[in-house]
């Protein structure tokens, strides 16, 4: 599920560090399991996440 920018902007520093980590272990998870079968159920669930961890990254940099 894609995060919304504005939502990722009323959380605070812990929280996005933590979402963050949540998001990088999907995404091990998925490139794990699309190495293992080949292929994946939803194959766009890789982009989506990709694209969280650089909302949140981004986030991050904007704080600092």
């Amino acid at each position: 599920m894609s995060l919304k920018t504005s939502d990722l902007r009323k959380m605070k520093r812990e929280e996005l560090l933590k979402l963050l980590d949540d998001q990088r272990l999907q995404l091990l998870k998925l490139s794990s399991e699309k190495a293992a079968k080949g292929t994946l159920d939803k194959p766009g669930t890789m982009k989506v996440v990709r694209k969280n961890i650089a909302r949140i990254l981004t986030l991050l940099g904007e704080q600092k």
